[in-house]
């Protein structure tokens, strides 16, 4: 049976561990009976470097849209020649399907809308160009903004 003092003892030592998790900085992991538990400033910088890791990525998976960057391994066309479905590869080595969602009928072969996935690991997106807008020549006067999911 625990004594008081063994029980002060033990709230005191329980109450410095909370301390260290509170207060502890960026880089503290305290040990627990439980097993290690990172400091509050440390499970946010841990989760920051997360968040930062994911928006630059999107913000390259932006620029590879854009650009198309993407390789096409294996292509289904139509008729046309317009892309129907395609296994693609990243630059980043990720790799995905590339799928028109929306075909030009005015400018055969064309594609107005598209969306494609991206694998590579645990992390998977789903990136869409919306349907652009062309002129009567078939060039591109408006493109709406792709988007991430």
């Amino acid at each position: 049976m625990s004594t008081l003092n063994d029980v002060i003892a033990q709230f005191t030592a329980d109450a410095d561990t909370a301390h260290e998790i509170v207060h502890g900085d960026s880089t503290t992991t305290v040990p627990t009976e439980g097993g290690p538990v990172r400091s509050i400033s440390k499970l946010v910088a841990d989760n920051q470097a997360l968040i930062d890791a994911a928006l630059g990525l999107n913000q390259r998976l932006l620029q590879w849209a854009y650009a198309t960057s993407f390789q096409l391994v294996s292509v289904t066309r139509d008729i046309n020649s317009a892309i129907v479905t395609a296994s693609i590869v990243w630059p980043d080595g990720g790799t995905g399907i590339f799928t028109t969602d929306t075909a030009s009928t005015t400018f055969p072969g064309a594609i107005d809308a598209w969306h494609a996935t991206y694998v590579n690991g645990s992390v998977s997106h789903t990136i869409t160009q919306p349907a652009v807008t062309r002129d009567v020549s078939g060039a591109v006067t408006a493109q709406p903004a792709v988007t991430i999911a």
